[in-house]
């Protein structure tokens, strides 16, 4: 299942009834992504989601230890 997919399955089964276990998915997803470019605890990243009118306002926050070294080919 794609992200996508995977968000939208999410936020329509449980969106009303359960909004810790919706934030504590996508903060999940950003780990992951997050992870794989810095050094980062799970702890220290914070998810909001609020509604303004007919849309949904997400914001993502994380402290960073450092930065990952990208492997790059030579030149």
């Amino acid at each position: 299942m794609n992200l996508k997919n995977r968000l939208n399955s999410i936020i329509q089964k449980d969106k009303k009834n359960n909004p810790k276990y919706l934030i504590n998915i996508i903060k999940s997803d950003f780990y992951y992504l997050i992870s794989n470019y810095f050094e980062v605890d799970f702890e220290d990243i914070d998810v909001s989601i609020d509604l303004d009118g007919d849309k949904y306002v997400i914001e993502l926050s994380c402290l960073g230890e450092r930065m990952k070294m990208m492997r790059t080919l030579p030149e």
